[in-house]
């Protein structure tokens, strides 16, 4: 009997620290952009297209994705990624957990870190 408790012990407590899957990145993603927490939501397009090894293919609020990598070697699932407008590189980092990702987007041409969160539709 103290073994079954022991296994099922173990089993609670380390699922909740188990690394995600890739393939749980995958589908498209609403993004809330607002630029401050008090503002109305702000909302733009998060796809992940294709997953292959640790890197990934897809687009971010209508741009396509370039060198976009994961890390699942933690329990929640990094990523990273640019995207670039006409005139600007923009470089996102963030992470998944729970089915909700929370980033934030760099842009050292207009001089601004913008946080990001968002659900999976």
């Amino acid at each position: 009997m103290r073994k079954v408790v022991l296994i099922f012990l173990l089993m609670m407590f380390s699922t909740p620290f188990m690394a995600q899957e890739a393939t749980d990145l995958v589908g498209n993603w609403k993004i809330d952009l607002r630029p401050t927490p008090e503002s109305d939501g702000y909302f733009q397009f998060f796809e992940v297209k294709a997953i292959e090894g640790n890197t990934f293919s897809g687009t971010f609020y209508g741009s396509p994705i370039s060198g976009g990598l994961i890390n699942t070697n933690w329990p929640k699932l990094y990523f990273s990624f640019t995207s670039s407008d006409n005139t600007h590189d923009y470089y996102h980092s963030g992470f998944m957990e729970n089915g909700i990702v929370q980033g934030v987007s760099y842009c050292p041409g207009r001089a601004f870190v913008q946080p990001w969160v968002g659900k999976q539709e």
